[in-house]
């Protein structure tokens, strides 16, 4: 009887035992889970190609030969988008020689080095603001000789990457009335579109990257209360999507 009793004691401990070791397992899995899900959700670059490293090695053993490649998509930033450059001046992280935002990087702080341009980073955007005395002469929309020379900089600039752009025309709050222009939208949309022509036509810019808008007086950088501070708001800006346009 006693011999038995020990024999069930056995049995119940063993069925403990197994339900122990099974629990164990999905906490471990668990656990892992987590662990991806936080190193996912990390920027950190080295960081992630260590994961998707691991991840390979462990799913690569499907055939002889075979190999599961796992890709994990990184944000295109600049300079991690915190540090905008204006009129030339600005700090950037340091990268890597052969990183391609060290050249563009290195390209906009030349762009800027001249007054009336501003760049400024916004999440996954960088606007490039141009004073409009810059590209255009009093209430024209056809690009001066200085502009052009400015644009065709910036097309090479454009031809570095794949993204979308959007050029928007501005206007202080002086209203326009002449035959071409009834309004000030219809100046600011006609000068952001000569700058698209012009991407197209010379700058050899991909035409389904591109977009126009003109917003007149309604985006104003500053109070129109004075000369100087209308001058500012009388722009175009080319916003460079930082998005692939596939």
């Amino acid at each position: 009887m006693k011999s038995r009793n020990l024999a069930c004691i056995g049995e119940k401990s063993g069925h403990t035992a197994g339900w122990l070791t099974t629990f164990n397992d999905l906490v471990t899995l668990l656990m892992v889970f987590f662990v991806l899900l936080f190193t996912m959700g990390s920027t950190d670059k080295n960081l992630m190609k260590e994961v998707q490293n691991a991840l390979q090695s462990g799913l690569g053993a499907l055939s002889a030969g075979a190999k599961v490649s796992v890709a994990l998509k990184e944000s295109q930033r600049l300079s991690d988008l915190g540090d905008p450059l204006s009129q030339g001046q600005g700090e950037t992280t340091p990268r890597g020689a052969d990183s391609p935002a060290d050249s563009l990087d290195e390209a906009l702080a030349e762009l800027t080095a001249a007054p009336g341009i501003n760049v400024k980073y916004e999440n996954d955007k960088i606007r490039i603001a141009f004073e409009d005395a810059l590209l255009f002469d009093l209430g024209k929309a056809d690009i001066n000789a200085g502009g052009l020379a400015l644009l065709e900089n910036m097309a090479a600039l454009i031809q570095k990457n794949s993204w979308a752009v959007r050029v928007e025309g501005h206007t202080d709050n002086i209203p326009i009335h002449t035959l071409r222009f009834p309004s000030n939208w219809d100046l600011s949309t006609a000068r952001a579109l000569s700058v698209v022509k012009f991407l197209i036509g010379v700058g050899k810019i991909d035409p389904t990257r591109l977009s126009a808008v003109g917003y007149g007086e309604t985006r104003p950088l500053v109070a129109n209360d004075s000369p100087a501070m209308r001058a500012r708001n009388r722009r175009v800006e080319i916003v460079l999507e930082m998005e692939d346009k596939k």
